[in-house]
């Protein structure tokens, strides 16, 4: 197939780009701001074809200029809580009017299927498992950009000729992460031998690795082609674990006692203490399951940037 992908250049977006080049099954169409730092793709973008996107027009010549049979859409803007109309602004621009846009010339010129990614914020939180029946009720400003975009995807799917999936991420983690997440900081931190101020530590999240989540997704790829036309799938471990046991972990596999200074950060008003997917529906139709625990997938990260601590200091 001819897979049109947004969000290349990002964490999820590297690592699957990666993988659907080395099953050479696919060709592969990548779009990208001008800005967009490459690092993370830099050694095989020469193996896909690239546009870059300022304006519509732009947008619009991918589509005449390719026969796309597949978009996956990754490009977000994540802004956990909004602090100007700017913010705001860039929000609905990049999660509602940007993939809003790519579904009216997806419509136009007979694409015929779009896996878009969701987030786990979407759902009410509650103190069990959440399955795709959970009630919605985002969690932040971004998480109702991410809803308001699944409803006019669920509309093209009704109503056009597309078949769609939404796959609702949980916690995801791995080598080649943005910087400023909890992960890549414990592991700068105790690779520089900095001290580490932490809230008390007792939330329980579902962390998911980066290898289990592509895995979702060439698993959708083969996927859509049984369905009549949407489906959304959560894809979590299922096995939330708590941040205290993150860091014991991380400092076992560093053979490091370190101080951890926890509860010298206060929780958020609203923290999220608790949130844990159920994923038996991605089991049953998409044959999905995380092959690797927490340990193992904080191992491969760790081990990762030990061999490569220059990736620590990118954004």
């Amino acid at each position: 197939m001819n897979i049109l992908i947004t969000g290349a250049t990002g964490f999820i977006g590297s690592h699957l780009v990666e993988r659907i080049l080395a099953e050479k099954k696919h060709k592969l169409i990548l779009i990208k701001r001008k800005i967009s730092d490459i690092w993370r793709i830099k050694d095989f973008i020469n193996k896909c074809l690239v546009y870059d996107y300022f304006e519509l027009k732009d947008l619009e010549k991918i589509f005449i200029e390719n026969k796309i049979d597949l978009i996956i859409h990754l490009a977000t803007k994540y802004v956990k809580y909004e602090n100007d109309v700017n913010e705001i602004n860039e929000m609905i621009n990049t999660n509602i009017n940007f993939p809003s846009n790519l579904l009216y010339y997806a419509d136009k010129y007979e694409v015929r299927y779009f896996i878009n990614t969701g987030t786990c914020f979407e759902y009410e939180l509650v103190n069990k498992k959440i399955n795709e029946n959970g009630k919605q009720k985002p969690f932040n400003f971004y998480a109702s950009t991410k809803l308001a975009f699944e409803e006019i995807l669920r509309y093209y799917s009704l109503n056009k000729n597309i078949i769609a999936i939404t796959l609702k991420l949980f916690y995801p983690y791995g080598e080649k992460d943005n910087n400023n997440k909890l992960i890549p900081f414990l592991i700068r931190s105790i690779i520089q031998n900095k001290e580490i101020t932490l809230t008390k530590g007792e939330q329980k999240l579902d962390y998911t690795y980066i290898e289990d989540i592509v895995d979702a997704y060439l698993k959708s790829i083969d996927y859509i082609k049984k369905i009549k036309n949407y489906d959304v799938f959560n894809i979590g471990s299922s096995k939330a674990v708590k941040i205290k046991e993150i860091v014991n972990y991380l400092f076992k596999l560093a053979q490091k006692k370190m101080k951890v200074d926890f509860g010298k950060i206060s929780y958020n008003l609203n923290e999220i203490m608790f949130l844990e997917a159920d994923n038996k529906k991605a089991e049953k139709f998409l044959g999905w399951k995380p092959k690797n625990s927490i340990y193992d997938g904080l191992k491969k990260t760790y081990n990762f940037y030990i061999k490569n601590l220059n990736f620590l200091t990118y954004d």
